[in-house]
């Protein structure tokens, strides 16, 4: 049974609900705005357009690339936070007080080693309710676009398991939780992730022997300041757990994964939404220098916005909605060959926040991410709207049609001239016997 994302009453009541949206909160002030793509999944805020057209027209084709839902962390991850969490729990301290007066009661919320990296079931913020009302919204708003007939639905996915979850619950979603229809018209095509798979896959950056070569790429990390005074508030106010600034980073972390496993968390309480801001930066930065703006990204990214851009150039094909599912590092690759990031018009300081950056990764890639592209004909000329995070973004180079839309001519042409001397292929040494371009959403049937 599929329950809504409702924050609970003793959330509600709680202290730290300061740190979650509200009608007396600005935006700024939403914990979930700052935990830098590790935590829940939370709308865009965008430039203030309208999700929805000011007229009728409706999109005739719809391309998703989305990020699987909310998960465990990954075990190098959870055996830091198991770190942290022994060091405290295991503190000789007589009286337990001040912020972390919690920590007597304290149990740590990954099950065992194996749910590691696995979609979270539990709590308001759990990755498959998240993936289960994604595709139930996407049925609302497209799913006249999906015919009702023999015809299947193919749902595109990456190999890790939680991606594969995402890609089933989307689908029992869209179908509105009607498992004989799911059954019976739908068909999740899973797409390895090894490098044999060449061009043909949603993990390029797997692919890509160059890349992974390639990486380290962030050699001045960004060194944060607010942390150590963090420390010195809890030792201060708690005193006896010897705090550092490495256990306040590893705590943010502990909080964020804790919602997307549990709905709530008292760590997140206990700590100051200004430690949440330096965290985000922590991360914006190191995503930003590895990922989004790495030499290799947009060739990466390319793949999948190449294929997009066939696909919209076609006038009639079998299927009008595209769906599928990977990771946020395939997300960033995206962004940058649809040329998301040239509102970034300077690299990511590593001395000190860049307050007015565009580039945060709780903004594009949270858990949950997605990345929904429409396209329309206007006046016998094709144009297509992204949104990230149901937000309206428009394309920088490319936003003088309709409604800050752009024209997919246009669009293949920037893209085109970026590919010469940028391709996947040529850039990541792609060999013969591997497949040299993106072919599943054409040949699938004969995959299955």
């Amino acid at each position: 049974m599929h329950f809504g994302n409702i924050i609970p009453a003793s959330i509600l009541i709680n202290q730290y609900t300061e740190h979650f949206v509200s009608p007396i909160h600005a935006d700024q002030n939403n914990l979930l705005k700052h935990l830098g793509g590790m935590g829940p999944y939370v709308k865009g805020t965008g430039f203030g357009l309208c999700p929805e057209l000011e007229w009728n027209a409706k999109p005739e084709k719809v391309f998703i690339f989305a990020r699987h839902g909310e998960r465990y962390p990954t075990e190098p991850v959870a055996k830091r936070l198991k770190a942290v969490f022994d060091k405290l729990k295991n503190a000789d301290v007589k009286k337990q007080e001040g912020p972390l007066s919690f920590i007597k009661d304290w149990e740590f919320f990954i099950p065992g080693p194996d749910w590691c990296g696995m979609e979270t079931l539990y709590g308001d913020f759990n990755g498959f309710q998240t993936m289960f009302d994604f595709g139930k919204s996407i049925q609302l708003k497209y799913g006249y676009l999906y015919k009702d007939c023999d015809e299947k639905l193919p749902i595109f996915t990456a190999g890790k398991r939680r991606c594969v979850d995402s890609a089933e619950e989307f689908g029992k979603g869209f179908f509105n939780d009607n498992d004989e229809k799911y059954n019976a018209q739908a068909k999740v095509i899973v797409l390895d992730e090894t490098k044999r798979m060449g061009a043909d896959t949603l993990t390029t950056s797997v692919s890509c022997k160059k890349y992974i070569r390639h990486g380290e790429y962030y050699k001045h990390p960004f060194i944060g300041k607010y942390m150590i005074s963090e420390a010195k508030r809890l030792n201060t106010l708690s005193p006896g757990f010897n705090i550092t600034a490495k256990d306040v980073y590893a705590l943010a972390v502990f909080c964020a994964y804790e919602l997307d496993a549990v709905g709530e968390s008292r760590v997140c309480d206990a700590l100051s939404l200004n430690t949440f801001v330096e965290l985000e930066y922590f991360r914006d930065s190191e995503m930003w220098y590895e990922k989004a703006a790495h030499p290799y990204s947009f060739a990466l990214g390319s793949v999948y916005v190449d294929a997009m851009i066939k696909l919209f150039e076609e006038q009639e094909t079998k299927e009008n909605l595209f769906f599928s599912f990977t990771h946020d590092t395939e997300l960033l690759h995206f962004m940058n060959a649809l040329g998301i990031f040239e509102y970034q018009k300077e690299d990511l300081s590593t001395r000190n926040i860049d307050f007015l950056r565009f580039f945060k990764t709780s903004e594009l890639v949270p858990m949950g991410a997605r990345i929904v592209i429409e396209r329309y004909t206007i006046n016998k000329e094709h144009y297509i709207r992204v949104l990230i995070n149901d937000a309206v973004i428009p394309i920088p180079e490319c936003q003088n049609g309709p409604f800050f839309t752009c024209k997919l001519t246009k669009l293949n042409h920037i893209v085109s001239e970026k590919m010469k001397g940028n391709n996947f292929v040529d850039k990541c040494r792609i060999t013969e016997e591997r497949p040299q371009e993106l072919t599943f959403y054409w040949d699938w049937r004969e995959r299955c």
